[in-house]
């Protein structure tokens, strides 16, 4: 029963926050410079005030700007985020087409970067000051600080141009259609067809940008797991364990490393949550159609329910993405539901 009450406790928490970010959204855009009848009609059109007009009164542009905000409000609410005025398509199926594409590479992304951060956190602390420890510490701090565009573009050079081992840009080869849309992701669309071809080259595809991004997240759960898990080592219940005779990487794996892993979570939901947001300079370097290359569009052509769509969209999911890491707390730590 106490679990059940933390959890609508963090849900209840959840829909104050999407209000809060629904109106800081409205304000910002209101405070975009620019007029999106400008940025989307042609200059023949707007030489016809009627036409320019008749736009504003299609997007509610007409209305006074308190107006416009309780519309807003009260269709977020009712899942209605309107019409994209670059595109003319619904805001839900622009999001709907782009969003998995996202997923998709975000989710092997932040695989990798946590298989490899966590072992590579636990190497550099079971060898710490070595010689190991010192290149493992150089690997993440290089993870961390090395630009993703340039990243991309060297990988590209490298595995693609020069070594021809990797496929480039896109989701799919030019030789394969893209697969019937059921879940949106290549992957599983394509296991859906039966073609087992185009899933190994859609996963081909997913390599080089999923270890492009996946290296600014792993060079922070390296450093936040060794760091971590060094301090749980210098514990008395740790010392004890070692008392008893227990190898050293049995009171890593056993003892240490479940409490050193907790904040690592934090590290992990935080890293999925922005390349859930879409990585703009990466989706374009791969011409990979995401949430990235979609709020570029978006901000380019002042497309203001896009921009909106967005931006509730990524900030949903880090509220989504948090709120399932405090619901994990609480369950691997009993003391964070009494909070």
């Amino acid at each position: 029963m106490e679990r059940l009450r933390f959890i609508i406790k963090r849900f209840a928490l959840l829909i104050v926050m999407l209000f809060g970010v629904a109106t800081i959204v409205f304000v910002l855009t209101k405070l975009v410079p620019g007029d999106s009848a400008v940025a989307n009609l042609s200059q023949r059109s707007l030489s016809d005030p009627k036409i320019v007009e008749a736009y504003k009164v299609k997007h509610g542009l007409d209305q006074p700007v308190i107006i416009q905000y309780f519309i807003h409000i009260k269709n977020v609410f009712k899942l209605d985020l309107g019409t994209s005025m670059r595109t003319n398509q619904s805001i839900l199926y622009e999001l709907k087409r782009c969003f998995p594409a996202t997923i998709e590479l975000a989710t092997l992304a932040i695989l990798l970067s946590t298989i490899f951060g966590i072992f590579f956190g636990i190497i550099s602390a079971m060898k710490r000051n070595s010689i190991v420890d010192q290149i493992v510490r150089a690997i993440s701090v290089l993870g961390v600080s090395i630009p993703s565009f340039w990243f991309a573009l060297i990988m590209l050079y490298v595995f693609y141009y020069k070594l021809q081992i990797l496929p480039g840009p896109g989701r799919l080869s030019a030789s394969f259609s893209a697969p019937v849309a059921v879940t949106g992701f290549y992957m599983i669309d394509s296991l859906i067809e039966g073609d087992f071809l185009k899933f190994i080259d859609a996963l081909k595809h997913l390599i080089l940008p999923a270890s492009v991004l996946a290296a600014f997240t792993m060079g922070l759960i390296t450093r936040t797991t060794r760091s971590n898990l060094l301090d749980v080592m210098s514990t008395d219940y740790i010392r004890t364990a070692k008392a008893k005779g227990l190898s050293k990487v049995s009171v890593i794996v056993s003892h240490a490393l479940g409490n050193a892993l907790i904040p690592v979570l934090t590290v992990i939901g935080l890293g999925f949550g922005n390349l859930l947001g879409g990585m703009v300079l990466v989706e374009t370097i791969f011409n990979w159609p995401g949430l990235g290359q979609f709020a570029y569009n978006s901000v380019k052509s002042l497309d203001y329910p896009g921009i909106i769509g967005v931006s509730l969209l990524i900030a949903l999911n880090y509220m989504l993405i948090n709120t399932v890491i405090d619901i994990l707390y609480g369950t691997i730590d009993p003391r964070v539901r009494c909070k």
